[in-house]
């Protein structure tokens, strides 16, 4: 990771690690820089819940490293992607632990379907145009299918190639003023990283593709189609931001276009899709907490659930049809309300990640940037 680089510009990539093990791709290094620094930040400070009314929340398990998503079986197993390890761990209800899957210098995450002992997972690894970014199946003897190569779906498609970022309306005069290393304005580049995918009945699987900026769906045979291409997300840029980032005045006043680097997806009663947005740039108070959880119909439109969330990085919508998000930087889960885009706090917890509504309960990652294997799950009782 390149901390030199400043922070805001491009959109986040969620998987860089704490120490700069993951790489994030070209034009993203500013904001993972700004990501990482806030993180490390906030690990030192914990959040507790401290409310009068504070939920119950019982440790499932410990001593974990980078669990960034995780899925809960019927009879009470989970299994925890260890994402910086590049482990898929099944946790059982008496607390024992077997690795299902062992790829060391890999990304493991973006698990779903857990079921019979095993899991549908994805498999991101290096970079360029032999990276991996496929969504793979591993059974309870630890056999591994190949569900879908989405990284040759990018190829072949490139699902936000036409959405353009940056300053969309920024006369040329000013773009040429930009600092050269500041993507003024460019379109979505070929690029797969998936990071998150949901169950669907008939044997599929949604994935949201955090490189790609979409959703896409992966059917019985193998074959993946793209869904929706998320919305990018405006930023207005203020004299201050412009000042302490060294561009010019004449950029004031005018939006900037972020990509919207989608972090979960969930399929909800009514069939519908839950996906949590982590925008890029700074997550701090220069340009306010952006991420946010979009419904997105069979139509692919997108409508906003929630705003105003502090590194959106994981949701859950339970069996009543009621959506949760986790918010990484701002150490809580929260809960939509109706008629509100504000969401209220359900529990406090430090640098909570991935979030499953399962049994009546939640299901959460915590402290998941821990370099030490500090990390846990917990449950959290509602």
């Amino acid at each position: 990771m390149d901390h030199s680089t400043p922070a805001h510009c491009c959109a986040t990539d969620p998987t860089a690690g704490p120490t700069g093990s993951r790489t994030p791709r070209p034009r993203r290094r500013r904001a993972v820089a700004a990501g990482a620094l806030l993180a490390t930040a906030l690990a030192g400070t914990p959040a507790a819940a401290t409310a009068a009314d504070a939920p119950e929340v019982h440790v499932v398990a410990e001593g974990l490293v980078g669990p960034l998503s995780l899925d809960v079986q019927g009879n009470g197993d989970v299994v925890v992607a260890q994402s910086f390890a590049g482990l898929l761990t099944r946790v059982g209800a008496d607390g024992t632990r077997a690795d299902l899957v062992t790829l060391p210098g890999a990304e493991v995450a973006g698990v779903s379907g857990a079921s019979k002992g095993g899991a549908v997972y994805t498999h991101s690894e290096g970079q360029g145009p032999d990276a991996v970014a496929r969504v793979e199946r591993v059974d309870r003897r630890g056999r591994v299918t190949v569900l879908a190569d989405l990284a040759a779906h990018e190829r072949e498609t490139n699902p936000d190639g036409a959405t353009t970022y940056g300053f969309r309306d920024l006369a040329a005069s000013c773009l040429d003023q930009l600092p050269e290393e500041f993507p003024g304005r460019y379109t979505g580049e070929v690029y797969s990283h998936p990071y998150a995918t949901a169950a669907r009945s008939g044997d599929r699987t949604v994935v949201a593709d955090a490189g790609g900026n979409a959703l896409l769906q992966v059917g019985p045979t193998g074959r993946a189609r793209t869904l929706a291409v998320l919305p990018a997300q405006p930023a207005t840029v203020t004299a201050d931001l412009a000042a302490g980032n060294g561009l010019p005045d004449c950029v004031v006043g005018s939006q900037y276009w972020f990509e919207p680097v989608p972090t979960d997806v969930e399929v909800g009663p009514d069939g519908s899709l839950y996906v949590s947005l982590l925008p890029g740039g700074p997550e701090d108070p220069s340009l306010g907490a952006r991420g946010s959880v979009v419904r997105v119909d069979g139509s692919g439109r997108t409508t906003t659930v929630l705003t105003g969330l502090l590194g959106a990085t994981g949701v859950a919508v339970d069996g009543r049809g009621r959506v949760y998000a986790t918010e990484l930087f701002g150490g809580r889960v929260v809960r939509a309300v109706p008629g509100s885009t504000t969401g209220e706090t359900v529990v406090d917890l430090p640098l909570p990640a991935a979030v499953e509504a399962s049994r009546g309960d939640l299901w959460v990652s915590t402290d998941v940037l821990s370099e030490t294997g500090g990390a846990q799950v917990v449950r959290v009782d509602l």
